[in-house]
């Protein structure tokens, strides 16, 4: 960066680098002094490669810090600096003042350089920071004795006061302040093997699944995401994070234009909860061909364990073709008669016993699959996801049970089972004992759930009887005891019977309780939404949205009451993002919008029903939409909903509510709608002013239409509310972003690729 030599007037920001990486990339030629890792001081722009960054660093001067805080990323700010309130742009978001954009200034370094510790689980050289919490008054507290603990004062103040961050801290509205960690993904096409079949695949960073990101509880991740693909934009969405008042961060079409090839995209935003996520890309069915991985945020958990598996477990289904070409074969095909069917399913991007061949890939090879390392006599967590596109999958490990201490970020009462039934998108965090004196290895088993699946060598169903027999082996990954001298595959035998897709809900009660009101803020007729498919192709979308769409409706009684009318296939134009036009994208029937109130207190109510519509004839429906008794995952943005019912049985209005858990019902962020007929009833907090998508996590449900998007309008209505939140720097750069998707569109050798033809989601 010619020209930098001068920081005294421009803002400021620190990092902590390893020496020797910023001679390499800066390409210096002399050696630096002899420390091992510095304070840098640079100009900082968020569109600044890291070579550039380093250089910049080097004019500046560099400073010596015997604190070895970072691994190989760039963490900021790295202790010794405060924000200046009176030089930042302060917004009132319900109760505290928080602002992106600010300066930093020096302190003394010696005095305060932060808490700081390594947490169980990460990386050998990730370290958790906290530079406004001085280590002679904070500690970590979180030890094998005490997980519930994660931050505490080592004495009392002098009002005989202890304060900490520990499980039972409301994180929806305190959390610990942390660093800001820095990742750059690349996202691009390459042939993978995961069961031996070779693939074209989209990828992060040239893996499947993409790089585990990390980060503390009370982090920024700023992570940026460059577009490598050929014929593509994309966007990544941080799925469950809940993007409190950075609805622009949220990674999705409604949100944002896609990220143009060749250029890229900054996500910044901070994490209030912990645990384990995922993210993926939410541009039509990207993630279905390769792109998603683990995101995992450490904080407390609400029991005890001794160590953490190495790598997070990642459960899907696997299609060999492209998923955009099997899309297309059910878009031949009429949905009543045909959705699409996988090829395998996957644990870590690796099939197993139902691998076949492929370089380093075969069926008795030990290598095709996942393993995890156990010891006996410790208590090992494990974070579970399901990352599929279409199967709801029943994990279970032989021999072993799962205590099971959080779903979805939201830590909860631990419990005890033997099966967990993990739908698309949710996540479940556990703790397995190694059994004393245990040697061996052990299945782990993902069997695909009675209804919730389908197969091109077969359908899961293990009512059929006893000797049924599974077009695809079960047994996915590999635990193992370290006693044996080489590995060998398992003897172990599965004694789970139950493969239902409805997991027991009502064991899940969160740590920290909700109490629903039991009026909503909302009328509840107006936000009954029913799944429903149409029998014929759908002539309003354009001659590439010209088939068989699903779709959320309301009832055609209460349309006709009301005036309100919601019965099309969610579609959006990619270069019309809601976020960008609150105005005008309400006049389109396809945006599917509805309006919430902004409220710091009360709740929404919304029913998802795969029922009849009640009091409706069939006759009514007409012959294009027509209900749906499937089970879906349905996946909430921006909020995490509490399962105020969920019923195999039809849904009425009347006598319904009074079956409902209104004391501290489970809450998560994905919700399975029972099939054969049923309902799920939800309830939220309308806190969080912005554009969020309701969808089914059904990749191909999704691509086909099976939306919609809640706009929350903020105390200052929709525009004033939405826009005042998040301010004019993100609206400028979601504009800029725009115009450079529309720029790409225009170049000649993406004619007759970029056809959109789905749902934009």
């Amino acid at each position: 960066m010619p020209g930098v030599n001068d920081l005294s007037d421009i803002p400021l920001i620190t990092a902590v680098v390893d020496k020797d990486q910023l001679q390499q990339a800066a390409h210096l030629q002399e050696p630096l002094p002899s420390f091992h890792y510095g304070v840098i001081i640079v100009d900082f722009d968020p569109n600044m490669r890291l070579q550039d960054v380093l250089l910049a660093a080097v004019i500046a001067r560099v400073y010596g810090n015997p604190d070895p805080l970072s691994e190989d990323k760039l963490e900021t700010p790295a202790g010794g600096f405060d924000w200046d309130p009176a030089e930042a742009d302060p917004v009132d978001h319900g109760g505290y003042t928080s602002s992106w954009h600010h300066k930093l200034h020096s302190r003394d370094e010696a005095s305060h350089r932060g808490l700081t510790f390594h947490p169980e689980g990460a990386p050998g050289n990730f370290r958790c920071h906290y530079p406004q919490l001085d280590p002679d008054i904070w500690e970590s507290c979180n030890r094998a004795n005490s997980r519930t603990c994660w931050l505490r004062m080592k004495r009392p103040d002098s009002d005989g006061r202890i304060y900490g961050y520990d499980i039972h801290t409301n994180y929806e509205v305190a959390a610990p302040t942390g660093v800001s960690r820095y990742y750059t993904i690349d996202v691009a096409t390459g042939v993978i093997y995961p069961d031996g079949f070779p693939k074209q695949a989209l990828l992060f960073n040239g893996t499947y699944p993409g790089p585990r990101l990390e980060a503390c509880w009370g982090d920024e991740l700023v992570i940026t995401v460059k577009n490598s693909l050929p014929n593509m934009g994309t966007q990544i969405h941080w799925h469950g994070i809940r993007q409190l008042f950075t609805n622009d961060m949220d990674g999705v079409a409604v949100t944002q234009c896609p990220i143009a090839r060749g250029h890229t995209f900054q996500y910044k935003f901070r994490v209030l909860q912990y645990g384990s996520t995922w993210y993926h890309s939410h541009y039509s069915l990207q993630y279905s061909d390769g792109l998603c991985g683990p995101l995992v945020i450490h904080g407390p958990a609400s029991a005890n364990y001794d160590v953490e598996a190495g790598q997070t477990l990642m459960v899907s289904d696997w299609v060999r073709e492209s998923a955009f070409s099997e899309f297309h074969q059910e878009k031949t095909n009429e949905i009543a008669k045909a959705n699409v069917k996988m090829d395998t399913f996957l644990l870590n991007g690796k099939a197993g016993m139902n691998a076949v061949g492929g370089p380093g890939n075969s069926p008795r090879d030990i290598e095709a699959y996942s393993v995890t390392r156990f010891t006996p006599g410790k208590k090992h967590r494990l974070r579970l996801i399901n990352s599929g596109s279409g199967a709801t999958f029943v994990v279970s490990i032989d021999d072993h049970q799962f205590t099971v201490i959080a779903n979805d970020l939201v830590p909860i009462r631990p419990y005890t089972t033997d099966r967990l039934v993990i739908a698309v998108g949710q996540r479940f965090d556990v703790i397995v004992d190694g059994q004393k004196d245990r040697t061996g290895n052990y299945w782990l088993r993902a069997q695909p759930a009675d209804g919730c699946n389908a197969f091109k060598k077969g359908v899961f169903n293990s009512t059929a009887g006893a000797n049924t027999t599974y077009p695809l082996d079960t047994r996915v990954g590999i635990i193992s005891y370290p006693s044996l001298r080489s590995l060998t595959l398992p003897a172990s035998l599965s004694t789970t019977t139950d493969f239902s897709c409805l997991d027991a809900q009502s064991s899940m009660a969160p740590v920290v309780p909700w109490t629903i009101a039991r009026e909503p803020l909302n009328p509840l007729s107006l936000s009954t939404f029913y799944n429903a498919r149409q029998t014929v192709p759908d002539q309003t979308l354009g001659q590439s949205g010209n088939y068989s769409h699903w779709l959320l409706r309301l009832d055609p009684n209460i349309e006709h009451q009301t005036g309100k009318s919601m019965h099309s296939p969610f579609w959006l134009d990619f270069s019309n993002p809601t976020l960008l036009n609150l105005t005008g994208a309400a006049a389109n029937p396809s945006y599917n919008i509805v309006y919430y109130p902004y409220r710091r207190e009360g709740f929404i109510y919304m029913i998802i029903d795969s029922s009849l519509l009640p009091g409706t004839h069939p006759s009514q429906l007409g012959s294009q939409i027509v209900p749906n008794k499937g089970a879906h995952p349905m996946h909430w943005h921006g909020t995490d909903v509490v399962i105020l019912g969920q019923s195999t049985e039809r849904f009425d209005p009347v006598t319904s509510p009074g079956t409902w858990n209104y004391e501290n019902p489970p809450r998560r962020d994905t919700v399975v709608v029972p099939g054969g007929g049923g309902y799920v009833a939800v309830a939220f907090r309308p806190d969080n002013p912005g554009v969020w998508l309701v969808h089914c996590h059904i990749s191909w449900h999704a691509s086909s239409g099976l939306a919609l998007q809640m706009v929350i309008q903020g105390e200052e209505g929709v525009e004033g509310g939405i826009y005042g939140v998040l301010g004019r720097r993100a609206m400028d750069r979601l504009v800029g972003g725009c115009e450079e998707w529309e720029g790409d569109l225009g170049r000649e050798d993406l004619e007759g690729i970029m056809e959109k033809d789905d749902s934009g989601i």
